[in-house]
Order: C-alpha cells, then sequence, then structure tokens
C-alpha cells in the first residue's frame, strides 16, 4: 500500500504470481469493497487477459467506481490502465523502470520506515497547525470589511476618505507615504473584497500558525508596504513620462507577498515543512503562482503591486530574519 496523504491517493499493489483466478478476485474485490475516501488505485502485477478481465469486473462491480483507477503490470513491464483515472506517478515511475536500480532486500526495510516516519511527521504537522487558531489572520479579514463598510455607508465623505487613503502615485512622491499601506484595507468593490478576503483566509491561516503571530504580521505589513511602494514608483514614471497618475486600492499586494512566503518555506535549504507536506504544498502553489502571474496581466488589475508585494513576501523569508517558525 502507497499513500499520498496529502493527495488523499492510495495505491494498492497486487502480486497475480501464483494466484489462481479465484483467489485474485477475492483479493481484488476485497480491497475496492474497503475502500471509503479518496482516490483509490490498484496495480496488479502479472497475468494475462484473463486477469485484465477480472480487474474490469471487478471495477465494474466496486461501490465507489468513480474514485477508482485500475492497472496491470504486465512481466514484460508494459503498463495497461484497465479501467477509471490514471495515475500520473504510477505511469510515469513504470516509463522508467527500464533505468532503476534494482533495490537490494536489506534496503527495503529502511525504506519502508522512511515513508512510515513521512506519514507520521505530516500527521503530527497537521494536527498541531489546525489546533492554532488564525486570529490575526481574522483580525485583518474583519478590518476589511470593516473599512469597506464604513466607506462605503458614509457618502461622500467616505469616498474622500477613500481617496485620501488609496495609493495614488503622485501624492506619495509629494510626501503622502502613509498612501503606500493604508491602500491595503481598501477595496474597490464588493467582488474585489470577496475574492481578497478568501485568498487571504486560505493562505493566511496556515502561516499564522507556522510563523507565528509577529512574525506573519510583519511580513504581511512589509509586503502590502513593498506592493505600495512598487506601484507608487511605477506610477510616478508613467507620469513623467507624459502618463496619467494611477490610484490603486486592495489587500493582493499583502497577499502575494504570503505566497511569496511560502514558496520560500517550501524551496529553502532549511527545512521547515515535513517532506510530504512541503512536496504536495509545493506542486499545488507553483501552480496557483502561474495562474496568478496571468491574472496580474488583465487590465485593471495593479500587476505591480501583485509582483512587489510578492517579491518582499519571499525575500523576508528566504532571509531568515523574521520567520523562524514559532515553536
Amino acid at each position: 500500500m502507497l499513500e499520498w496523504p496529502d493527495e488523499g491517493k492510495g495505491l494498492v499493489v497486487l502480486d497475480h504470481a501464483g494466484s489462481n483466478p479465484a483467489d485474485f478476485r477475492a483479493a481484488v474485490d476485497r480491497v475496492l469493497r474497503a475502500h471509503q475516501a479518496g482516490l483509490l488505485f490498484v496495480l496488479a502485477v502479472g497475468g494475462g487477459a484473463e486477469a485484465q478481465a477480472a480487474l474490469a469486473d471487478a471495477d465494474r462491480e466496486a461501490p465507489n467506481q468513480n474514485h477508482l483507477g485500475v492497472y496491470q503490470l504486465s512481466d514484460d513491464g508494459r503498463l495497461l490502465r484497465v479501467a477509471g483515472r490514471r495515475l500520473a506517478p504510477l505511469e510515469s515511475a513504470v516509463a522508467r523502470l527500464g533505468q532503476a536500480q534494482a533495490l537490494t532486500p536489506e534496503e527495503v526495510p529502511d525504506l519502508i520506515e522512511r515513508g512510515r516516519s513521512e506519514r507520521v511527521e505530516a500527521a503530527a504537522f497537521a494536527q498541531a497547525v489546525s489546533k492554532r487558531f488564525p486570529r490575526l489572520t481574522f483580525g485583518l479579514i474583519a478590518v476589511c470589511f470593516l473599512v469597506f463598510a464604513f466607506l462605503e455607508g458614509s457618502g461622500l465623505q467616505g469616498q474622500m476618505l477613500k481617496a485620501w487613503l488609496s495609493n495614488g502615485s503622485r501624492e506619495v512622491w509629494r510626501g503622502e507615504v502613509w498612501r503606500v499601506f493604508t491602500y491595503a484595507f481598501l477595496h474597490a468593490n464588493t467582488t474585489h473584497l470577496l475574492v481578497n478576503m478568501f485568498a487571504l483566509y486560505s493562505l493566511g491561516g496556515f502561516l499564522e500558525a507556522l510563523l507565528g503571530g509577529r512574525r506573519y504580521l510583519a511580513v504581511y505589513c512589509a509586503s502590502a508596504v513593498g506592493g505600495g511602494i512598487a506601484t507608487a514608483v511605477a506610477g510616478g514614471l508613467r507620469v513623467a513620462m507624459g502618463g496619467l497618475p494611477s490610484y490603486s486600492v486592495g489587500a493582493s499586494g499583502a497577499i502575494w507577498g504570503l505566497m511569496g512566503a511560502t514558496l520560500a518555506l517550501v524551496l529553502g535549504r532549511r527545512r521547515v515543512l515535513p517532506r510530504l507536506i512541503a512536496r504536495g504544498l509545493r506542486q499545488r502553489l507553483l501552480l496557483v503562482l502561474v495562474i496568478n502571474v496571468a491574472l496580474s496581466f488583465v487590465p485593471g488589475i495593479d500587476l505591480y503591486a501583485h509582483f512587489g508585494g510578492g517579491l518582499v513576501g519571499f525575500l523576508l523569508t528566504r532571509s531568515d530574519r523574521l520567520t523562524r517558525p514559532a515553536p
């Protein structure tokens, strides 16, 4: 049994060698009936057309057919997907079988123990993180909601105050430096607010539990300022070249700082996260970053705040000056 705990996947390997058809089918049925949650993949090693037929029949009669994938590995090393979902790591591993060096019997127990230790470490980490209530993250979300409600409900005065707090590049260059921070608590509309707050909730709770409150808040605020400065500098240069002044609002610069901080943690040399957690998080985070980079070039999005905040969050965490994990 091989597991991907962070992805909710499991792989059961069945050896067909020496099995009669009835015993083999019974073993497959036992595995499929025991499946309750997540994605389950079954790999039968050996066997011919009769084994393939038994696997296909068992899959059709399985109670959770939509969450299954069934494979057969022939004696000559060919992998056949008999039914159901694909398991890319399995297909990739089989494709490299000819280049792999066979394990010695002495190496197998150590590998099994290493896998067990990594699963235990990941489970303990997840349990510890889940017990830490992200009060600062919820506090930041509450502040953004309250500020939005106050400004939108105050009519013309609220709009004037919003303009005074937003990140106006021309005004920042004139000395109104508070704008490179206060803009991060303002939002253009309800959709803008909800999207940013969902992103903050998704990233912030994890990082706050990992870094501790003070370090987490330092990264968030520094990233907001970094994004604000990047926007002000870019806007100032645009005005100097004859363009129109720009105004920016939103927490996305600070949120990008959290993404940059998370990326630094999973790529850093010093191991902060359990290996299983870091591996899965690295894959998902890279996909999220690619999507968000593309979205940053959509008209109306402040890409300078995104990239400036993300760079600050990454460098702060990479430098290890503010972000040694909380005990």
